[in-house]
């Protein structure tokens, strides 16, 4: 307990300290950000997380791993003890992963005046877009929905981006999303498919809008590199499942693992052997963001 609040101490104070040096140098942070507070908050997120073996992310991740995930989430001024960013332990280094909050939030800060408004598109709805031949921009010519449709399947969902494009996305693109989840089943995203799906096309969405703003890159490729290239070089390992599974991001997708069936033979008893049953490995419910 003593090595991780002081392993805690000093990756706090080395990425606090980074930062501050970015900043005298003139890399601004957005005015309603405290990265001091976020750090601090984080550590405290950081130390309640465990891997898919119950240990403490500090005892198994690196501290370089921590300092550049912890150096990320100031770049883009997010906080992991507010959910904007989550934390995922891959072996023995630690990742960061926006969330949808996290994402919705840089994105209005580009545009302050815009607020997602996700529209699920409801089989027996009708529904027209058209594409403007002068700019190639689709918009909605008529969407009409009655109450009964609501609890029919979906055919898809769209939203207005903040440069007033529409975007679409159709029934296979969002179940291909959700296919990314750390859950195989998915039962949340069948009892609250509207959610979901509003959910996925608003992380889509911002991504395309995040990825293509420069200030989010300015300072982080140059900075998170030189972090980074401190890290030992790690073959691929499994992750501890972030509780957000339908961010619509490229993630490595690992393949599930099905047991052999085993023939069962008769045998005789021999009290001196004792089978023991394989431990499972810890998943965390899955906590979606509503």
């Amino acid at each position: 307990m003593a090595n991780e609040i002081q392993v805690k101490k000093n990756v706090g104070d080395m990425v606090i300290a980074r930062v501050n040096s970015l900043c005298e140098a003139g890399f601004t942070m957005p005015k309603d950000y405290s990265y001091v507070n976020a750090v601090k908050m984080s550590l405290l997120k950081i130390q309640e997380l465990k891997d898919k073996n119950g240990n403490s992310a500090l005892d198994v991740c690196t501290p370089a791993s921590v300092q550049t995930a912890l150096f990320q989430m100031c770049c883009k001024g997010l906080n992991a003890a507010l959910n904007q960013i989550y934390f995922v332990v891959r072996g023995n280094v630690l990742c960061a992963q926006d969330s949808y909050f996290g994402k919705v939030l840089m994105v209005k800060r580009i545009y302050p005046n815009w607020n997602p408004n996700p529209v699920v598109i409801r089989e027996d709805d009708v529904f027209e877009y058209a594409i403007d031949a002068t700019t190639g921009r689709k918009y909605v010519v008529k969407h009409e929905q009655k109450l009964e449709n609501m609890d029919k399947g979906f055919v898809g969902a769209y939203m207005y981006l903040p440069t007033g494009e529409l975007y679409i996305m159709t029934k296979k693109q969002i179940m291909q999303a959700w296919s990314k989840s750390s859950s195989t089943q998915q039962l949340t995203h069948k009892q609250f498919d509207e959610k979901m799906c509003q959910k996925t096309i608003v992380n889509s969405g911002c991504n395309m809008i995040i990825n293509s703003t420069p200030e989010y890159q300015m300072g982080m490729d140059e900075e998170t590199n030189m972090i980074e290239n401190k890290l030992p070089d790690h073959e691929a390992v499994d992750e501890q499942p972030y509780n957000e599974p339908t961010d619509f991001v490229e993630v490595e997708e690992v393949p599930e693992v099905v047991a052999e069936p085993v023939k069962v033979e008769e045998v005789v008893e021999e009290p001196s052997v004792h089978a023991k049953a394989p431990k499972a490995d810890i998943t965390p419910n899955d906590d979606f963001d509503f």
